[in-house]
């Protein structure tokens, strides 16, 4: 069993992770404006299938392989690619469709587990947090109590990926009930230059070794 001490700092810790504003909060918030809660669920599962294997990599000394500066930077570069083609996609029905016509069955938001997916594999962040940030906690875990220790570590977290996603979904789908046509448009927007720009921070990290911000 772990100390509460370490339960409380483990959940003040990632949620620097969870919670912090990213390309995976901003599709929740696109996939959500249908779905509401149900999407972020989903997409929290999508995160999961991907956060869980890593962190018990982590815990067994493998992951460090992903460390290696050309991993570093294909997963940069193919992370932000993948951004910037949902962002053009969802750009694109912004101009296209009638907030009427705009559903959840754009190529953008059609399969929330799978954007889960993608935008935990393929965001660097991500994957160096968990290695770096995350990796000490882990190592802790192991030592109070072994890889049992690793799986309450991670119960600790994950509970707070799925009330965040689900949280903003849920408002995202209230919000589009009361937006005007207009409104909905511009807001979808944003969140579109949001993954567009995201993408491109990626692709200058990948090929320049800096982040667009810096």
């Amino acid at each position: 069993m772990l100390p509460l001490e370490y339960i409380v700092k483990v959940v003040l810790i990632t949620s620097s992770g969870a919670l912090s504003p990213g390309p995976l909060t901003a599709s929740t918030i696109a996939a959500g404006s249908n779905e509401g809660w149900k999407s972020g669920f989903k997409i929290s599962v999508g995160h999961m299938a991907v956060e869980f294997p890593l962190v018990f990599l982590i815990a067994f000394g493998i992951a460090s392989l992903l460390t290696t500066p050309i991993v570093e930077k294909v997963i940069s570069f193919a992370g932000g690619t993948l951004l910037i083609i949902l962002g053009v996609f969802m750009l694109k029905d912004v101009f296209k469709k009638e907030l009427g016509d705009m559903n959840a069955s754009s190529d953008t938001v059609r399969s929330p587990v799978i954007i889960g997916v993608l935008l935990s594999l393929l965001n660097p962040y991500f994957l160096v947090w968990w290695i770096l940030v995350g990796g000490s906690l882990i190592i802790e875990a192991v030592i109070l109590a072994g890889l049992i220790g690793v799986g309450l570590m991670f119960i600790a977290h994950i509970w707070m990926d799925y009330a965040w996603l689900m949280l903003i979904s849920e408002l995202s789908r209230r919000g589009k009930q009361i937006l005007k046509t207009k409104g909905y448009k511009v807001l979808l927007a944003g969140i579109s230059l949001a993954l567009i720009f995201f993408g491109l921070d990626f692709i200058s990290l990948s090929i320049f070794g800096s982040e667009l911000l810096l």
